[in-house]
């Protein structure tokens, strides 16, 4: 695995941790802007990885409905951890 998606495997389980996390408030600006960093080094990686970039594209419009529901923040934490999953096949 290369270095982009090392990077970019580590901020989706920072932002999927603060989504899990469900004892504290969600934490809204560190996952904006992890999930930044991610659409950034989805960038220089090669085309096959568009399709997950969309994904978290529309994942980040779901960050305000998700903040005061444990159940939809867990779902959602999911989503980016297999975004990062399906990283490792592309």
């Amino acid at each position: 695995m290369n270095r982009a998606k090392l990077n970019i495997r580590t901020d989706l389980f920072r932002v999927a941790k603060t989504a899990f996390n469900i004892k504290k408030q969600f934490e809204y600006e560190i996952a904006q802007e992890f999930i930044e960093k991610a659409k950034l080094e989805l960038d220089r990686i090669p085309v096959e990885s568009a399709t997950l970039k969309n994904d978290l594209v529309s994942y980040q419009a779901e960050m305000n409905t998700i903040q005061n529901d444990p159940l939809k923040r867990i779902r959602w934490g999911e989503k980016i951890i297999t975004i990062s999953t399906r990283l490792g096949i592309v």
